[in-house]
């Protein structure tokens, strides 16, 4: 059992000498009343992998911008936990291949095109959630997580609906 604001917090203290050297802004309204009884591992390596492809995908060269973390309760014991940054945004061409592995749109520049393949791995395999992704050119991108508050409510290898 666990905080989602505190591991939202350890997150941030765990990516601050990346986040420093950075001239982007985090926020974060994630309440302190939401209790997870969940992995707080893959969920971390989630915001981790999320939080790191804003900063090298949606902000080349140092351009600065703001990546938001916000989390609410839904009914039905789900939490809705959403990554969005201000920044260049995702291609509509290239949207719809995100979480396939191996893609990548920095090929040759040290990209494995597996972090967000990961992502979707945790998400809907170990945490039995579903994750989207929205972005229009320009605008940025918002990666939405939904999963359930507690994992035992998760029903295997059946993603939440949104």
């Amino acid at each position: 059992k666990f905080s989602l604001a505190s591991l939202v917090s350890e997150i941030l203290l765990t990516l601050s000498p990346t986040l420093r050297k950075s001239a982007c802004t985090i926020t974060v309204d994630v309440a302190d009343s939401v209790q997870m009884d969940s992995y707080p591992g893959p969920l971390g390596q989630i915001l981790t992998n999320l939080i790191n492809n804003a900063l090298v995908h949606g902000f080349p060269e140092n351009q600065a911008g703001t990546i938001a973390i916000s989390a609410r309760l839904e009914d039905g014991g789900r939490v809705v936990l959403q990554v969005q940054d201000d920044g260049r945004g995702i291609q509509k061409a290239d949207l719809a291949h995100v979480f396939e592995p191996f893609f990548t749109t920095r090929m040759g520049q040290g990209g494995s095109g597996l972090g967000l393949h990961i992502v979707h791995n945790l998400a809907t395999s170990v945490l039995g959630g579903a994750i989207v992704a929205h972005s229009e050119p320009g605008q940025g991108a918002k990666f939405q997580l939904t999963i359930p508050c507690t994992v035992a409510d998760r029903q295997d290898n059946q993603p939440i609906a949104n």
